[in-house]
């Protein structure tokens, strides 16, 4: 099979595609034909050597596909099915033609490829995080990175919940986050002031997916830091705030399938930026490192 096949970590040139084995479904696994791949910060990590794997590697953390086969204690009935999840191992991720997977879930009709490869780190992590919250109906929270994967997906679990929320991303995203029923608010300098004036009852919570440096704004907005969790800030330790990274061990995909079904019901945005080859791998990850996207960056395999 086609792969982008990382021999030695570094820059984004060293994503280069080659032939690679095919990988073979092991007990409780599906064999999945990638059709998308998300791009994620983490992948870029991965990719420049942060998390020491091993080479050769293929990375890829999220896929949307086909199943093609399956292991031993899997239905065969799932061939066929289209499923978007996780690959069971960080060096045979989606770059590729290929990946298994026990973790996933189902495509409805209507869900397109891309749009599925979209939503699955983004709901996973989201709803995790909101449940941190201990939110309720009535609530205020203040998202931010809301025009993003893991911030959209924050806010449209929230407004399903009957919680308002405050969405802080940049003035070009503002008709974006508005769109999803969150109040738009700019980011940059004044921010515990704008937030404030659009919620002047208060707010709840806060979640950071932006990992800017925003918490102590968003503390000074809360009064304390309980009830603040951020999905990127590596720092919140250093504020007392809850770090709820995503990784092998805290995977659900039930919040993967309830985002779909909505997306189905024409209820949730997907929000996709631009779509690459798999040769154009490096470009994915350099417009990705931009944190320019303007929506999910999609590898298409």
């Amino acid at each position: 099979m086609k792969a982008a096949v990382i021999t030695s970590f570094g820059d984004p040139s060293v994503l280069r595609v080659a032939e690679a084995p095919q990988p073979t479904p092991g007990r409780a696994q599906v064999l999945v034909r990638v059709h998308a791949a998300g791009v994620n910060p983490a992948e870029i990590l991965a990719r420049a050597g942060a998390f020491r794997l091993r080479a050769p590697a293929i990375i890829g953390f999220e896929f949307a596909g086909v199943v093609e086969g399956v292991g031993p204690g899997v239905d065969e009935s799932l061939v066929g099915e289209r499923v978007a999840g996780w690959p069971d191992s960080a060096t045979q991720g989606s770059y590729a033609e290929y990946t298994v997977s026990s973790n996933y879930a189902t495509i409805p009709d209507g869900v397109s490829f891309e749009q599925a490869a979209a939503t699955v780190i983004g709901a996973d992590n989201a709803a995790r995080a909101l449940g941190l919250l201990n939110l309720h109906p009535g609530d205020t929270l203040v998202v931010t990175g809301a025009s993003g994967a893991l911030g959209s997906a924050a806010v449209q679990f929230a407004r399903h919940r009957g919680v308002t929320v405050i969405g802080v991303a940049g003035t070009s995203n503002a008709d974006f986050v508005e769109s999803l029923g969150a109040i738009p608010v700019a980011h940059g300098p004044g921010l515990v002031a704008r937030i404030r004036a659009a919620a002047p009852d208060g707010v709840d919570a806060a979640l950071d997916t932006a990992g800017k440096g925003l918490l102590p704004a968003l503390i000074e907005v809360l009064g304390s830091p309980e009830r603040v969790v951020t999905l990127a800030d590596r720092d919140a330790a250093k504020h007392d705030v809850a770090f709820s990274p995503g990784g092998s061990g805290n995977r659900d995909h039930r919040p993967v399938q309830e985002a779909l079904d909505l997306i189905a019901a024409g209820a949730w945005t997907a929000r996709v930026g631009r779509s690459f080859p798999l040769a154009k791998a490096a470009d994915a990850h350099r417009l990705v490192a931009t944190g320019h996207t303007h929506g999910k960056v999609i590898i298409l395999p």
